[in-house]
């Protein structure tokens, strides 16, 4: 396993780094903690490198833990999603903010980028009957 630590703007309040990525070479994951922006972006292009190493067929990207993004933060998240279709990965995001959706949805980047939800179970198409057995 990968991981990285960068204070880019000092320790926050518990004397953590702002932001820490860990890119995980089993499962071919990456885990994004803190703020993405352009002080940290480079990190994500080093985790996914690793990855594309390591020959994962499928990146899942893991921003349950992500604090914020600006503009050169969205760009990097898009840009991997380039470079993993490039090098015919799959790649998915979890766990994305409703602000991070928002603005996903606003760049167009949404229906790409964002893992599918699964339908509830009322939604759910109804099932066939089952057959009597013909004992």
């Amino acid at each position: 396993m990968l991981a990285q630590r960068h204070a880019h703007s000092g320790p926050g309040p518990d004397d953590r780094p702002t932001f820490a990525i860990r890119a995980d070479l089993t499962t071919g994951g990456v885990h994004l903690a803190g703020r993405l922006d352009g002080s940290t972006a480079h990190l994500l292009r080093d985790a996914l490198s690793t990855l594309l190493a390591d020959r994962h067929t499928r990146w899942n990207l893991d921003v349950a833990e992500l604090t914020g993004a600006d503009e050169a933060g969205l760009r990097a998240v898009d840009a991997a999603y380039r470079r993993a279709t490039r090098h015919g990965r799959e790649f998915t995001l979890h766990g994305a903010s409703p602000a991070l959706q928002k603005a996903l949805t606003r760049l167009s980047l949404d229906r790409r980028l964002l893992a599918a939800r699964p339908l509830p179970a009322e939604a759910e198409p109804p099932r066939p009957p089952t057959p009597p057995d013909a004992a």
